[in-house]
């Protein structure tokens, strides 16, 4: 009999053993007192599920969780007592949140202390002041820590001190700490192991500015980035008075170019193509240097020397030089040079424009065309303010160009006038889906005018889905359309669709159109562009084994 209980009493213990060692799991899990937001939307947000492990760490960061998630509706007087458990089977543990709300805090009065350099009815001006639930409080005192910050106040601080309730509803007191306002006097520089402290200095123009606002640093960052040796910019205020500027440079030499070669004809020279090549930053001064040679065909080449000078830094105003030469077989040699030298702001160039322009008749009998000489000189204005040089996701581009062209071919002497322009816009559709559109025009007056004076249209940069240069005429407009989707900063797919016109002495292209896709990304080669563009025009649509395939790889060095 002894025996016998020792045993029953061995199998009790080992049962007892196990049951303890058995993890217990959550049963079901409910809500009480919830009336604002319903029980799916609950059960959303807290990380318990049923079934799963008991964890009572967890179901009191649920709790917490559920609070934030009331509080993120704009339900601020809520409370969300300690998880209660339940345990009516042995093996499950069943969870209830009891959650108290209240009715919703009504702010009809808001008292401010602090603001001493913006008066209290100027800052009433601009928010919202009555009538507020805790939610639109907390975005107003953002309103007023923009508005601070736009008056160059960037460390200003603003936080609601405390509630008062007055039967009805509730009054507000908001703390402003205002700080000083920032004027800064001493800049550091970090990072910039080639470009000179002066020289972006200069390239941000953030020293012309009297007061310092959020978006003129990011304009003045955006100044420097559009550089394509500097690869990430950031402008950091540090106090009152120091500014750091984080850089981080990329490689200063750039090479791009596509060879192709043309048996269309028996010559020995066949090889066609392009190749450029920039030094940028000479010296960290952001003096530049470019190189082009480009062969459309066995029969015409050209050659482009570009200089850009940066100038004094203690003045904003540069310059950019150009020299070229092209060969057309034995039927003309075209030599020119143009300069630009402007003025800059933050957002604006303002400059004039002066260039020469000589064709020479070439070796061919009998010559087809006479020496003639052309002079041309104007001004321009352009506007700048996108968010990114590569990606840009907002922002606008204006560029204007007036010219008065004096052509000289022996004896005769004519003078006629030409004009320029171009809007770019890009917008944020949603998410990474941005809209890019352009507008273009160019007109010169049709008196007595040339071969040469006419504008070109047609090819990547302007008219894709066309030949380089299809078109021409003394009128010429077109106009992109792009939906693009940002891959990554620098990278990305759009689907595209231009329109162009041209207007010459002998025939008007009414209706030019083209559609496509493309890509612009980055590898280990560099950048690479790809367009694909069908053209319609004289009233057909090309074959879409027809469509013109657009190449293009730069590449630092």
């Amino acid at each position: 009999m002894l025996l016998k209980n020792k045993f029953l009493l061995i199998c009790f213990l080992l049962s007892i053993t196990i049951i303890c060692k058995a993890e217990l799991l959550v049963g079901s899990i409910n809500f009480k007192g919830n009336n604002f937001l319903t029980d799916k939307q609950l059960l959303r947000k807290i990380q318990t599920r049923s079934e799963e492990i008991f964890d009572q760490k967890k179901l009191n960061e649920d709790a917490k969780r559920i609070s934030a998630l009331y509080a993120k509706k704009g339900f601020f007087n809520v409370q969300v007592f300690d998880p209660q458990i339940f345990t009516e089977n042995p093996q499950k543990i069943d969870v209830l949140f009891i959650i108290e709300e209240n009715e919703q805090v009504i702010i009809d009065s808001l008292i401010l202390t602090g603001n001493q350099y913006i008066s209290t009815r100027n800052i009433f001006d601009r928010i919202k002041s009555k009538n507020l639930t805790l939610n639109e409080l907390s975005y107003e005192l953002k309103n007023i820590i923009r508005f601070y910050s736009d008056n160059g106040f960037l460390f200003a601080v603003a936080n609601l001190d405390s509630l008062v309730n007055k039967n009805t509803f509730y009054e507000a007191y908001i703390t402003i700490d205002e700080g000083k306002q920032v004027n800064f006097k001493e800049y550091k520089f970090k990072g910039n192991k080639v470009t000179k402290d002066l020289t972006l200095l200069k390239i941000s123009q953030i020293e012309k500015t009297d007061v310092f606002t959020p978006s003129i640093l990011e304009q003045s960052e955006e100044n420097i980035r559009r550089k394509k040796y500097i690869k990430s910019c950031n402008i950091i205020p540090l106090n009152n008075n120091q500014l750091l500027f984080d850089i981080e440079e990329d490689k200063m030499s750039l090479f791009s170019g596509i060879l192709g070669y043309d048996d269309s004809q028996e010559k020995n020279n066949k090889l066609t193509g392009y190749i450029t090549l920039e030094f940028l930053n000479l010296f960290g001064t952001d003096r530049a240097l470019f190189f082009l040679w480009q062969k459309l065909s066995i029969n015409r080449n050209f050659i482009e020397l570009k200089y850009h000078e940066s100038g004094f830094y203690s003045f904003p105003v540069s310059g950019d030089f150009l020299i070229n030469r092209e060969e057309v077989d034995s039927t003309y040699i075209k030599s020119s040079f143009e300069s630009e030298v402007y003025f800059y702001t933050l957002h604006n160039k303002y400059g004039i424009y002066f260039a020469l322009d000589d064709i020479f008749p070439g070796s061919r009998k009998p010559k087809i065309v006479e020496k003639t000489s052309y002079t041309k000189v104007g001004i321009f204005w352009r506007f700048n303010d996108i968010d990114y040089y590569y990606n840009p996701t907002r922002g606008n581009i204006f560029d204007v160009k007036y010219y008065n062209t004096f052509q000289s071919a022996g004896n005769n002497k004519t003078s006629k006038q030409a004009s320029e322009v171009s809007w770019q816009t890009f917008k944020k559709l949603f998410g990474k889906t941005i809209l890019a559109f352009n507008a273009n025009i160019e007109i010169i007056e049709n008196k007595d005018i040339t071969g040469f004076e006419l504008f070109d249209l047609g090819g990547i940069n302007n008219l894709r889905g066309f030949s380089e240069k299809q078109f021409y005429g003394y009128l010429i407009g077109w106009s992109n359309f792009e939906v693009r989707y940002l891959l990554s900063h620098n990278s990305r797919i759009f689907g595209f669709v231009d329109y162009g016109y041209a207007r010459n002495q002998e025939y008007t292209y009414g209706k030019l159109f083209s559609f496509g896709f493309g890509l612009r990304i980055y590898t280990k080669l560099g950048l690479l562009g790809i367009d694909y563009g069908l053209g319609y025009s004289n009233g057909e649509l090309r074959n879409p084994l027809d469509g013109i395939i657009h190449f293009g790889l730069e590449t630092k060095i």
